[in-house]
């Protein structure tokens, strides 16, 4: 019995020895998984880095090319054009770019380049449309110095706490100034207003009466609690 509980014992021994180097040898597979893990991060956010950088560059150049060329063919804009008001004191304008060659395959892009003067500020377009060599239209919206286009609102009304308890406040104004063929809805929600200490860039909710537009909001107040 002596005899077998030592064999037991040495056996016990033997394996735990063996089990430890199994770990140890397991804990240095995985550092070595992870240093080569990290390795290989590194080397691909260096690579990235270097193609971002190629790209930036790249696109850089063929801006400026393209740039040169627009200004050696000396592209210009006519027939600028005023039309509707879009949304609140903005107006859409469209121009015609000319001295465009028939062979010049990047008439977008010249387009989109191309400033165009309004109101003494210069403006590039906001996209534009290529129809041919000799009409490639320019679209600009142009928000500064256009007061036919400011819709307004008064006859502010407070309507009081929505319920009891509610802590909210019902407000309404009638909007006024809306530009001929201008959208109501996109007047009222872009129509900035203040009241009551605060500031709003247009209506919470916008609904028409006999041809009238009204903004309606709801706002927190700790007297209606």
């Amino acid at each position: 019995m002596e005899e077998r509980r030592r064999r037991e014992e040495q056996e016990r021994i033997v394996l735990r020895e063996k089990w430890g180097k199994e770990v140890e040898e397991h804990k240095r597979d995985m550092e070595e998984r992870r240093r080569r893990e990290e390795q290989e991060r590194i080397v691909l956010r260096e690579k990235w880095g270097k193609e971002v950088e190629e790209h930036e560059r790249e696109a850089e150049e063929r801006r400026w090319h393209e740039e040169a060329e627009r200004l050696r063919l000396n592209m210009f804009w006519t027939d600028v054009t005023s039309h509707a008001c879009t949304t609140y004191a903005t107006r859409e304008y469209t121009a015609r770019l000319v001295n465009v060659p028939s062979y010049y395959n990047r008439r977008v892009e010249a387009c989109m380049a191309t400033p165009v003067m309004i109101h003494g500020a210069e403006y590039t377009p906001k996209w534009c449309e290529d129809h041919g060599p000799d009409n490639v239209i320019g679209h600009w919206e142009v928000d500064q110095h256009e007061p036919d286009c400011a819709s307004f609102w008064i006859w502010y009304k407070d309507f009081g706490c929505i319920s009891p308890g509610s802590g909210q406040r019902r407000i309404e104004h009638y909007l006024e100034n809306i530009p001929s063929g201008g959208d109501w809805k996109e007047f009222c929600a872009t129509t900035p207003a203040s009241f009551r200490g605060m500031h709003f860039t247009g209506a919470e909710f916008c609904f028409n009466r006999n041809h009238a537009t009204w903004g309606h909001w709801v706002v927190d107040d700790e007297s209606c609690e």
